[in-house]
């Protein structure tokens, strides 16, 4: 009956030692998303600002004649 192997030696990953204790993981905080302002969202802002411009470049274009 042959042998059983021999036990490989420990890879450059792993520590001859004994196994490290685990290590307590770090307290997270929850987040906490504050109440948004009561007012308008940051998409109806934007509209709010830029289609007065777009419909005002669209009027005042020069027209080939």
């Amino acid at each position: 009956m042959p042998a059983p192997p021999a036990p490989r030696p420990p890879g450059p990953w792993q520590s001859a030692g004994p196994s490290p204790r685990p290590l307590p993981l770090p307290g997270y905080r929850s987040l906490r998303r504050q109440q948004a302002d009561s007012g308008p969202s940051m998409v109806s802002l934007i509209l709010l600002l830029t289609a007065p411009a777009v419909f005002a470049a669209a009027v005042l274009r020069p027209r080939s004649r």
